[in-house]
């Protein structure tokens, strides 16, 4: 081995480390953040998904999804695609799926649907797999943001449905390492679509203790943020 070749493995393994112990404080805080709410609520309400994922797909009710292979993206715990029996298959995907089970396996299980444990790389699952995918404010989650979504497109079929919910311009932190930008989504995201609805909103406009945050979405007029503001994006396409 050369001295180069030995300065180049020793960068990678500082890397390396580095990316391993900041994933293991991010999974950790994740972790607590849901223990947390369970110990307060007793248990995972999740009626409030329905409203949400219609919503951003822009539909009435669930027909969309009859007889569907349909995954939740990033779902977490909380049973997020109880609200509808139309799939024919429903898939909770998550990088913490197996440690979320250690925790809460009864309410998993209950939840009557399958969660598969991902990395932050690849989904045990063919190629074109999957008919709709949610992913519902986890995106900013992700470490290698490009090669997840990467991932989630090829278990996608071809002219499958895409929709999803994105943070943008948020400070990076320790569960949300990654500050997503509707330039990265234009690099990233965009030229995966057909797009078929796309509606971008201020963060916390309107947001009351009565109101969610997403509620602005409901809302007639909506007030549209700068490049560099807080905001959400609901975006609704088809793979290409």
């Amino acid at each position: 081995m050369t001295f180069k070749e030995f300065l180049k493995r020793c960068q990678y393994d500082v890397i390396r480390v580095n990316r391993d112990v900041l994933t293991k404080h991010k999974h950790k805080k994740e972790l607590r953040y849901w223990h947390r709410k369970f110990l307060k609520e007793k248990l995972f309400p999740n009626w409030w998904y329905e409203k949400y994922f219609l919503a951003m797909a822009q539909e009435e009710n669930d027909d969309f999804l009859k007889d569907k292979i349909v995954a939740d993206f990033g779902c977490g715990p909380a049973g997020s695609l109880n609200w509808t029996e139309a799939p024919k298959l429903r898939l909770g995907i998550d990088v913490l799926a197996d440690k979320y089970f250690d925790l809460f396996g009864r309410e998993m299980i209950d939840d009557g649907y399958p969660y598969i444990k991902s990395t932050e790389k690849h989904i045990l699952l063919p190629d074109e797999f999957v008919d709709v995918v949610f992913t519902f404010n986890a995106m900013d989650h992700t470490i290698n943001f490009s090669e997840m979504l990467d991932e989630i497109f090829r278990i996608l079929k071809t002219g499958g449905d895409f929709i999803g919910s994105f943070n943008l311009n948020e400070p990076p932190s320790i569960a949300e390492p990654q500050k997503l930008t509707i330039k990265m989504l234009e690099r990233f995201l965009f030229p995966k679509l057909d797009i078929e609805y796309k509606k971008i909103a201020l963060h916390g406009h309107f947001c009351t203790p009565k109101r969610n945050v997403y509620d602005v979405f409901f809302d007639e007029i909506t007030v549209q943020p700068s490049d560099n503001e807080r905001s959400i994006l609901w975006i609704r396409g088809k793979k290409k």
